[in-house]
């Protein structure tokens, strides 16, 4: 079988004569005035002598049938009279060839349609296909489109809010689902073509056999139920039913131009590297399927419909709960009702315009943070609240304002955002943790700052799923490229305006560091005896905390001035357990004054300052995620 680089080739090699044929009979039936030029005074005859296909475009009729246009480059030549008698000319002109045809399994029912002087293709928003064949969908229109797919595949789930019958729609599409043992990554595929493949006969004893596909088969890797849930798996097989509804036509495309080309493949991955840029067509795939299930599953009226109902319940009988609370309550009965993924609901509920659940089930450096409020509008797409804290630490550091107001303990991180230390909106957890107060969780836009956010998973492909999933998704130094203050927010410029409360806290640890300079000696020795003895510390105890030798520290004790470094320092601060004052000042002592900027000492500070309960190896392993090279004793 003849292989072809596009279906221009594929035209020119199979149907030129009837081209030729058709556009020699449309020529005769022109008029000859139509060929006179400043040469020709009277044409005699005109010939087709040769035709090249320069463009196609094609339109979806339905019912597998296509409407192909080819404009074609036709030489001509052209006889007639001129001053000097009877002459020849060549001539080239443009024409428009229409053909209808099935694609199915090969192009059959070929036939030309019309013929006519080249003009602009007419483009149908719903009916024009790509080069590729894949049907065009705008973000504007994609609930439309969802909607289309359930009124005729499921109009029910229009007319009442329900849980999608996923396998039902499947039997009604003429679809076929198998559980198979699937490359790690692969969530599924739909096949177009024949192909032999494993199956699972029994998913628990692992027992498979061979079977060979049909169109329209569809395989599931079983592990999305087992390792992730029910609501993933959905997911999957709607998002595998997308396929087939809209992209039969490009695969059936390919399989006539190359002869080989069976299924589609859908891979979730965590960083997403992007589709190469030979392959749009997948691309697109890709993208409409992932716009279009979760709408297929949570159709627009009956989620908001739904989801109302569930918060004036929820108001009626829990009236003391915070709003935040009640929404991340709806949320899950939401995911529950649909059978979908909590961050899929959520991610609906977003896009339906409840901003409020922003805030719910959000998950930052490896727990799930209380939920939160905040007005609707507050935050721009690339904007949020939560910010892991090695990037926050790193924000600080890089702004100015920020950083004289985290120096001056005016600052706190907690709850994985960066919010105004002051009672009302920080107290401590049961652990002795900075978080937040009830009020500012109800009102994070009052006091906790907004950043700037990048994802990985999203900065090859910016449209992709995974951007629109990052909120729900693990905020880590692992997962951000970027998060960046802006101190333009309107509401970080109102937080730096409310002076009076900050004053008011500066004055409280203007006196704190005060009261405890006047109490201690003034060099380092002497600071070090004086916490050891308030503490009861041994010299042996010290050393064990700190990897330190009894000699050493017994030096450090009677030395006036200890040449000691800034590792040995640290793991000081560190075995002492000391509140974040002294451990700066004992710090200052040593010659190490960590109010002069530099990121070094900037994060010695922030591991002192947010992290006085952790291990000293917990702060290596926090110093050198954020480059900086320093090894504290008898840490790897």
């Amino acid at each position: 079988m003849a292989k072809y680089e596009s279906f221009k080739a594929f035209l020119e090699d199979n149907f030129i004569d009837d081209m030729m044929a058709k556009l020699s009979s449309y020529i005769a039936t022109q008029s000859k005035d139509s060929f006179e030029n400043d040469a020709i005074s009277y044409v005699t005859w005109v010939s087709l002598q040769d035709i090249h296909v320069s463009g196609v475009t094609f339109k979806d009729m339905g019912n597998d049938e296509l409407e192909i246009r080819a404009t074609v480059d036709a030489d001509i030549e052209v006889a007639g009279k001129t001053r000097y008698g009877h002459e020849t000319f060549e001539d080239c002109k443009c024409y428009n060839i229409f053909f209808r045809a099935l694609l199915e399994n090969g192009l059959h029912n070929v036939r030309i349609t019309n013929v006519s002087e080249y003009d602009v293709s007419r483009y149908e928003r719903d009916r024009s296909l790509s080069q590729n064949l894949v049907p065009y969908m705008y973000e504007e229109d994609v609930e439309r489109h969802a909607e289309d797919f359930l009124r005729r595949h499921y109009p029910k789930a229009l007319m009442q809010p329900m849980a999608l019958p996923v396998e039902e729609i499947v039997s009604s599409m003429g679809m076929k689902l198998y559980f198979a043992p699937l490359e790690e990554g692969v969530f599924g595929k739909t096949y177009f073509g024949f192909e032999k493949v494993i199956v699972y006969t029994n998913i628990l004893r692992k027992e498979t056999c061979e079977i060979v596909t049909e169109p329209g088969t569809m395989l599931i890797n079983p592990n999305v139920y087992f390792m992730y849930n029910i609501g993933t798996a959905n997911n999957t097989i709607i998002h595998e039913c997308v396929h087939w509804d809209r992209h039969r036509k490009p695969f059936e495309l390919q399989k006539l131009l190359q002869g080989e080309c069976n299924h589609i493949s859908c891979e979730i991955v965590e960083v997403y590297d992007g589709i190469p840029e030979d392959a749009p067509a997948l691309k697109w795939m890709e993208w409409q399927a992932n716009q279009l299930a979760p709408r297929i599953l949570m159709p627009a009226e009956m989620t908001k419909r739904k989801l109302d109902e569930c918060l004036r319940r929820l108001h009626a009988e829990y009236p003391m709960m915070r709003n935040a609370e009640l929404m991340e309550q709806a949320v899950g009965e939401l995911a529950s009702f649909f059978m979908v993924s909590a961050i899929a609901a959520k991610i609906r509920v977003i896009e339906l315009g409840y901003d409020e659940a922003h805030g719910v089930q959000v998950f930052s450096d490896g727990k799930y943070l209380p939920p939160f409020s905040f007005p609707r509008g507050t935050l721009k797409p690339n904007q949020t609240f939560v910010i892991d804290e090695k990037s926050a630490m790193i924000q600080i550091f890089m702004s100015e304002e920020l950083r004289s107001m985290y120096f001056e303990g005016r600052l706190i991180f907690a709850n994985s955002m960066v919010c105004i230390n002051a009672p009302k909106y920080v107290t401590k957890s049961e652990t002795g943790l900075p978080i937040l107060t009830n009020y500012a969780l109800e009102h994070v836009h009052e006091c906790c700052y907004v950043f700037e956010r990048k994802i990985n998973a999203s900065d090859t492909y910016s449209d992709s799923f995974y951007r629109r999933c990052f909120l729900c998704r693990d905020v880590s130094s692992v997962t951000f490229i970027e998060a960046k203050y802006d101190p333009n927010h309107k509401d970080n410029q109102s937080k730096s305006q409310r002076k009076e409360e900050i004053e008011r806290i500066s004055e409280s640890v203007t006196d704190i560091v005060r009261r405890l300079a006047t109490e201690i000696p003034s060099g380092f020795s002497g600071t070090l005896n004086y916490h050891m003895n308030r503490k009861g510390i041994t010299n042996e105890e010290l050393s064990y905390r700190t990897n330190i030798s009894t000699v050493s520290i017994s030096e450090y004790r009677n030395t006036l001035t200890p040449k000691i470094t800034i590792e040995r320092a640290v793991a000081l601060c560190n075995g002492l357990k000391l509140e974040k004052h002294y451990s700066h000042d004992l710090m200052k002592k040593a010659g190490y004054d960590l109010s002069v900027p530099s990121m070094q000492n900037f994060m010695i500070g922030w591991v002192i300052d947010e992290h006085p309960d952790d291990t000293l190896q917990q702060w290596q392993d926090k110093l050198t995620d954020a480059n900086i090279k320093i090894k504290l004793p008898g840490c790897a």
